[in-house]
């Protein structure tokens, strides 16, 4: 039986929620999408939580390299069909809702725009996501396509090494001038490349134990996940005017690390236990569904005074709105769908006969 690592549910949660809580008290007011939740002091901190999503790229890595260890193309194809599109299709319909009820003059939706989110590839057929978060849906489904390519070739016995040429790449890259200018909210290189590639390594650790090869291995995803935060966080310096410490995302960095590190190399940890769990399932449904619709309530029901308290409630209502999601849409349909689409065809006699005519 294959151990679950609890651990990872709980970093997966605390992920999602800094983004949920960077979102809430951050970027609706300085990118104007919530000019109400205007939080100066709490911001001098929350402004930090962006590096959730960094974090969920590793979680992703060790993750995905776990669970195609042994697999085929078409059960990972499946599994990432039936883990993505259900739960994603009913987010992007309650945003569509609140969007054309209550986006008032901050948010708008086109049908061209929302036929083209079903998809979840918009950006490839030139739409922007109709809710700001899903940049990373796509960023996920180009490692998706990597993975695939990699599996399709029967390349998973080599996988070392390609995480090994990712890594340094995508480290090297990051010298570069031209890594200032992409576009890294649509290319996955060498920004994102690196964090998947840095939670194979964690798998390999976990999987195969320390040696040389990957102790430098190690080394280097540190180096880039150090580069790159630090990099994207004078990025933001520019973009928002506001100055982002590089000794606290050090610090952030460097802590998420070791309790990864543990997760890798060590056999117990105090933070495996199993209730984490009922925290892990909600961060997917929580952190599709939370965005834009907490800005449109903040700018329905929100005032000077009252700010605080509808952000709190907010925020517990899309963890309720999470479970649902989860539940009854995760589970429940998840499943069917999973049972639809790995079931062989029923063949009759007649059918059998002529096959074999």
């Amino acid at each position: 039986m294959k151990t679950r690592f609890y651990e990872i549910d709980l970093l997966r949660f605390l992920s999602a929620f800094a983004v949920v809580i960077f979102h809430y008290t951050y970027t609706g007011y300085m990118e104007g999408f919530a000019k109400i939740a205007d939080f100066e002091a709490l911001r001098v901190l929350t402004r930090y939580a962006y590096m959730g999503i960094n974090f969920f790229f590793i979680i992703s890595g060790f993750v995905i390299f776990m669970s195609v260890a042994d697999g085929s193309p078409k059960n990972f194809l499946i599994s990432r069909f039936v883990r993505l599109f259900p739960a994603y299709w009913c987010a992007l319909a309650l945003t569509a809702i609140f969007t054309v009820l209550w986006g008032a003059e901050v948010f708008h939706i086109t049908w061209p725009q929302l036929l083209a989110n079903v998809t979840m590839v918009n950006e490839l057929l030139g739409y922007k996501p109709i809710e700001s978060a899903y940049w990373t849906l796509y960023i996920e489904l180009k490692f998706y396509l990597l993975i695939l390519i990699v599996l399709s070739l029967g390349m998973m016995k080599y996988f070392q090494h390609v995480i090994a040429i990712t890594l340094l790449a995508s480290f090297l890259m990051l010298f570069h001038p031209w890594a200032k200018n992409v576009d890294m909210f649509v290319a996955i290189f060498p920004h994102w490349s690196g964090y998947f590639a840095a939670g194979g390594v964690f798998y390999l650790l976990r999987r195969d134990g320390l040696n040389g090869y990957r102790s430098l291995l190690l080394l280097l995803s540190y180096a880039f996940v150090i580069k790159q935060s630090i990099l994207f966080g004078n990025l933001m310096s520019s973009w928002f005017n506001i100055t982002f410490n590089s000794t606290v995302i050090f610090a952030i960095n460097t802590l998420f690390f070791a309790l990864f590190c543990v997760t890798a190399l060590c056999e117990k940890n105090p933070l495996r236990q199993r209730y984490f769990y009922y925290l892990g399932v909600l961060t997917y449904p929580l952190y599709l569904v939370h965005q834009h619709i907490g800005y449109m309530v903040f700018n329905l029901l929100g005032n000077q005074e009252n700010i605080a308290l509808v952000v709190t409630i907010t925020v517990i209502l899309m963890l309720l709105v999470a479970y649902l999601i989860h539940t009854q849409i995760e589970v429940k349909i998840g499943r069917r769908l999973k049972k639809t689409l790995t079931s062989k065809p029923v063949v009759t006699q007649e059918q059998a006969a002529i096959i074999k005519s």
